[in-house]
């Protein structure tokens, strides 16, 4: 057995249903590692078609492609070092489901030991039992004259917990070290939420000293739709992470393992939660943009702080010059708003015009009017936000760009918002951010994105402003809905922890929680037509919320 090994790890940011595109980065990034001579080269989980494929899974084109990108990579290797690579492949059952998600070894020119992963998640984004049949053995290989052993992803997270029990019983990596490995690696495509990066350290570190075998972490990276991955792919020794890639961003690189030997100094991961949020998301956005094959998005400036954020996110992400901003300013708008909208534009140098909506409001109500369908309170203020979001999809639809909606996560929970108007457009970056947390991301941004002694990109007046829709008169959020400060942890509790509604009640007035939850079951069907959120969180408003909205279940308020 080697003492010192060197492993190749693409930290690979792959286009799901792109087999040929993500073939030709692989075998790249293959050829750039094999120069350096590592003893092997590992790529994420489901490297050659993407994670998460879904229903692609269902063509048989996609799995046959798969299986000729496979024999393509295999050549590679004549020459080469050992290549493990995840890949979905078919099964030679006859019965359950088709196919397996796999770790292939490639080596001497030809397809050599296969592994299949064994726990497969189905819970909050996770829906891997509708594709993939599980696995039911370890699989250890040797290469370098080091014993090594294959798991997936979700293997490493047997004993997590969710809704009060463990996912599994069977412990994959234990298995792994028990027949015999001196290495283990994961290939894994574990998408990211906030403080996720520093979870996977500790969940590494302790496997490396529970099984007494060094742990090499292969990560996806990259924007695909709602979810983020962050890489960080790491090696852990001894109970301590002693090396780790960058995370946001694709990596080509040589780890060196000790098997056997020492660990050296473990990092760490120390970055402020708005930090990773501000990473998290400007990756979100670019990948999207790129992977849909668009260039440009359109912002709706209100001069407020969701949207302020929303353009600095999409400048981040896509350069000052594809970022177009617009104010769509009524009668009842401030003139310290528009001001304040075309400051944000000036600091963060978009293009940006003032388009006035005021005529067209009024066009509607009379014409309403006449047809003796006037409107009066929330209708009418709404006609302003759908006015609003139809102008935007004008705009996107004649630039070929997408409109980002300046949505965030408190406001979609309890449908302050207005379908049809402020929620129209492609992708909600700030969907998974509590308004709370939306302020934070300002002052990082004021941080990164200002330059030295120049005022800060979104200004104090934006920051310092009382929230408001802005659709009437001295209109203020709290007039209609709690405050942030309370309404964000409640929210929190719920949705994140899955707190029950009388332990939340225990921190906060129950007329305010009634209120907050209520709202939260009530809205379902307008976040059911809104944009997909990127999510940051362990539980996002999107895919992975998965509650029903012919429903009538007030009854979770009740006392009992």
């Amino acid at each position: 057995m080697k003492e010192q090994l060197k492993v190749g790890v693409i930290q690979h940011n792959p286009v799901i249903g792109d087999v040929d595109g993500n073939l030709g980065k692989i075998t790249k990034e293959y050829r750039q590692l094999a120069d350096t001579e590592p003893d092997l080269v590992v790529t994420p989980e489901l490297s050659i078609v993407g994670y998460p494929p879904r229903d692609l899974l269902h063509r048989a084109e996609i799995l046959d492609a798969q299986e000729a990108a496979l024999n393509d990579l295999a050549l590679e290797t004549a020459d080469g070092p050992p290549l493990i690579v995840g890949a979905a492949v078919r099964t030679e059952r006859d019965s359950g489901a088709p196919i397996h998600n796999a770790a292939i070894v490639l080596r001497d020119g030809k397809k050599s030991e296969t592994y299949h992963k064994r726990l497969l998640p189905t819970y909050d984004v996770f829906d891997e039992h509708r594709y993939f049949q599980p696995g039911t053995d370890p699989v250890v290989v040797d290469i370098a004259d080091t014993a090594i052993g294959l798991t997936i992803c979700e293997d490493a997270w047997q004993d997590a917990v969710v809704t009060g029990t463990r996912r599994h019983d069977e412990s994959p990596l234990q298995d792994t070290a028990a027949s015999g490995a001196d290495l283990i690696i994961t290939l894994s495509a574990s998408p990211f939420s906030l403080e996720k990066p520093s979870r996977r350290e500790h969940r590494f570190a302790t496997h490396a000293a529970e099984t007494d075998c060094p742990v090499v972490f292969v990560n996806q990276v990259g924007g695909n739709e709602e979810l983020i991955f962050d890489g960080h792919s790491l090696v852990a020794v001894d109970g301590a992470v002693h090396e780790q890639l960058t995370g946001f961003e694709s990596s080509t690189t040589v780890v060196d393992v000790s098997v056997g030997g020492d660990a050296t100094v473990p990092t760490g991961n120390t970055e402020t939660r708005a930090t990773q949020a501000r990473k998290a998301l400007t990756l979100g956005v670019g990948d999207y943009f790129e992977k849909t094959g668009f260039e440009e998005a359109v912002v709706g400036l209100s001069g407020g702080i969701d949207s302020a954020v929303a353009a600095a996110l999409a400048v981040a992400a896509l350069d000052a010059e594809n970022v177009y901003a617009v104010s769509l300013p009524s009668e009842v708008t401030s003139q310290q708003s528009i001001a304040d909208a075309q400051t944000v534009a000036a600091n963060l140098g978009i293009e940006f015009d003032v388009i006035p909506i005021g005529s067209a409001v009024e066009d509607i109500s009379q014409t309403l009017d006449a047809n003796n369908a006037s409107l009066t309170g929330v209708a009418a203020e709404n006609i302003q936000a759908r006015i609003r979001g139809s102008i935007l999809m004008g705009i996107a639809n004649q630039r070929n760009a997408l409109v980002l909606t300046p949505d965030n996560k408190s406001e979609a929970a309890v449908g302050y918002c207005t379908l049809y108007g402020d929620a129209v457009g492609a992708l909600a970056p700030l969907g998974d951010c509590y308004k709370q947390l939306v302020y934070e991301l300002a002052g990082v941004f004021n941080e990164t994105l200002s330059s030295a002694g120049s005022s800060p990109v979104i200004p104090t007046s934006v920051i310092e402003k009382e929230p408001s829709a802005e659709l009437r008169s001295g209109q203020a959020d709290e007039e209609e809905i709690p405050a942030y400060e309370v309404l964000d942890p409640i929210l929190e509790q719920y949705i994140e922890e899955g707190e029950t509604i009388s332990s939340i009640r225990e921190e906060y007035p129950d007329h305010v929680v009634d209120e907050a939850l209520r709202r939260t079951t009530h809205a379902e069907f307008k976040r059911r037509q809104t944009p997909p959120p990127l999510r940051i969180t362990q539980k996002a408003l999107g895919r992975g919320w998965n509650y029903p909205i012919a429903a009538a279940y007030d009854c979770l308020l009740d006392d009992h």
